[in-house]
C-alpha cells in the first residue's frame, strides 16, 4: 500500500527519545551534581551488566523508529507490481552510506585518520544503517505473513547461537568472541578497536535487523486497513506479549542490554511499541495536538541533533562556555552546570530551527526519511492547476459564477492538454 500519510506520533516518539538523550540526561546529572540523587535513581541514567534501566531504551528506540519509517519511506520507490526500482536502491545504499559514515565519525573516530584509532563498528549510527538495509531487503519479500516472522527468526538464531556457544558473561558470550575475531581479520594489529568493551555489533546485527523489522511491522499495521481503534488495540496486545515474554525469559537468558540478549530485546520492543500505541491514540486517533512542536522538532531534525551534540560537541561546549562566562556574577558556581545545560539546550534548539528552516526553504522532494522526515510540500504549478480544474469542474456542476476560471483553459494554464483531458475525465469518472 503506497501512501504518504503522515503519523504525528512517529515525530513525537522519535523527538521524545531524542529529548532524552540530548536534553534530559544532561539535564539530570547537572541537577545530580546540585542536589545529590539516589543511588537507584542515578542507575536509571547509565548501562548496567545485566537488568534494564531507562537510559537502555534509548539505542533500541532509535533503531524501531527507523523501522516505523521504512514503509512509508521506500514504498513510494517500488513500482506498481511491487518490485525495487533504481530510485529505491540508491535512496537505501545512500542513507546506509551516510549513517556509517556520520557514525565513524561520531565514535569511530575517522577524524583521525590514524588506521590503530578507527573502529569500524561500534556506533548507534551504525547500528540503524546495518537494520535500515535488512529491513529494505525483507520489505521486497511479497508475502505479508513471511515479512511477519521475520523478526522473530533473526532474534531465535541470534538467542541461539548466544545460548548454546558460551556464557553471558562480558568476556565469554559467544557475541564478543565473534566481534573479536572479526575485529582481529580486519583491523591492523594493536589496533584501539581490538579493546573489549562489553558492547557486541558484528554478530548482534541479527538483532538490530530484528529491531528494525518489528518497527516496520508495526507501521505495516498502522497503515493498513481496518479502524484506527483495532489498530491500536493490536499495538498494545503485541507490545504487551513482548514485554511478557522478554520478563518470563530472564530466569533462562539474562536481560544484558551491551549484546541484545533476547530477553532485553523483547522487553525493549516491547516498551517500543506500547508507546508507539499510546501516543497513537492521543495524536491520531484522539487528535491531541497541543503542544507538541518542541517534541516534534527534535524529531523531524535528529540526526542533526545527534550529530550536534557528539561529533560538534567541542564547539557547543565552547559557544557555551562563552555565554556562561559572566553567569557566577549572579549565580552561585554550584549552579553553574546546571545553567550550562540549559544554555547548550536553547542553543541546540536554535540550531535545530535554523536546520528545519533551511531544510523547508529548498525544493521538497516529498520523501519521508528515517531520522528527519520532510513537511508537507506546497503546491506546485502541476498540483495547482489540477485544484484550479477541479474548481471549476464544481462550480459548473453547482452553477456557482466566476470559481476556477482563472487557467481553467489547458491552452492557457501551460498544462499539456493531454494531461488537463486526463484529468477531466477522473473528473467524470468521480
Amino acid at each position: 500500500m503506497k501512501t504518504n500519510k503522515r503519523l504525528l506520533s512517529l515525530d513525537i516518539l522519535r523527538g521524545l527519545d531524542m529529548l532524552l538523550l540530548t536534553v534530559v540526561g544532561p539535564l539530570f546529572w547537572a541537577v545530580n551534581k546540585v542536589w545529590k540523587m539516589p543511588e537507584s535513581v542515578q542507575l536509571q541514567f547509565k548501562h548496567a551488566w545485566g537488568g534494564f534501566t531507562l537510559w537502555d531504551i534509548i539505542m533500541p528506540l532509535f533503531i524501531f523508529m527507523c523501522g516505523a519509517a521504512i514503509p512509508y519511506a521506500l514504498s513510494k520507490r517500488l513500482d506498481e507490481d511491487g518490485w525495487a526500482t533504481t530510485a529505491f536502491w540508491r535512496h537505501v545504499l545512500w542513507r546506509f552510506a551516510l549513517l556509517w559514515f556520520c557514525g565513524m565519525l561520531v565514535q569511530g573516530r575517522l577524524a583521525t585518520l590514524d588506521p590503530l584509532q578507527i573502529s569500524p563498528y561500534n556506533n548507534t549510527l551504525q547500528t540503524i544503517a546495518a537494520g535500515y538495509l535488512i529491513a529494505a531487503i525483507v520489505m521486497l519479500i511479497p508475502v505479508r505473513a513471511l515479512r511477519a516472522v521475520m523478526p522473530f527468526i533473526f532474534m531465535g538464531a541470534y538467542g541461539a547461537l548466544l545460548h548454546f556457544n558460551g556464557d553471558y558473561s562480558q568476556e565469554g558470550n559467544f557475541a564478543q568472541i565473534v566481534e573479536q575475531k572479526i575485529l582481529a581479520a580486519i583491523v591492523p594489529q594493536g589496533s584501539a578497536a581490538l579493546k573489549t568493551h562489553g558492547y557486541t555489533w558484528f554478530l548482534t546485527t541479527l538483532m538490530f535487523g530484528a529491531m528494525t523489522l518489528c518497527g516496520a511491522q508495526c507501521a505495516e499495521i498502522l497503515r493498513g486497513k481496518g479502524p484506527s481503534g483495532r489498530k491500536a488495540v493490536g499495538l498494545l496486545i503485541i507490545g504487551a506479549l513482548l514485554l511478557g515474554v522478554g520478563i518470563a525469559l530472564e530466569p533462562v537468558i539474562p536481560c544484558i542490554k551491551h549484546i541484545f540478549t533476547v530477553s532485553f530485546t523483547c522487553q525493549a520492543m516491547g516498551w517500543c511499541v506500547l508507546a508507539l500505541a499510546v501516543l497513537y491514540i492521543l495524536t491520531d486517533i484522539l487528535a491531541f495536538r497541543f503542544g507538541w512542536w518542541f517534541v516534534i522538532l527534535y524529531g523531524q531534525c535528529a540526526l542533526t541533533a545527534y550529530m550536534a551534540t557528539h561529533f560538534f560537541r567541542p564547539s557547543l561546549t565552547a559557544c557555551t562556555e562563552s555565554i556562561t562566562k559572566g553567569f557566577p556574577r549572579f549565580v552561585s558556581e554550584a549552579y553553574l552546570p546546571l545553567a550550562k545545560v540549559l544554555v547548550t539546550t536553547i542553543l541546540l534548539t536554535i540550531v535545530l530551527v535554523i536546520r528545519r528552516r533551511l531544510r523547508n526553504a529548498q525544493p521538497a522532494d516529498s520523501n519521508v526519511e528515517a531520522e528527519e522526515e520532510d513537511e508537507p510540500t506546497a503546491q506546485g504549478p502541476a498540483t495547482e492547476f489540477k485544484s484550479k480544474l477541479m474548481a471549476g469542474a464544481i462550480a459548473a456542476r453547482f452553477q456557482i459564477p466566476g470559481v476556477g476560471e482563472e487557467n481553467a483553459n489547458p491552452k492557457d494554464s501551460g498544462e499539456p492538454a493531454s494531461q488537463a483531458a486526463h484529468v477531466k475525465t477522473k473528473l467524470k469518472i468521480r
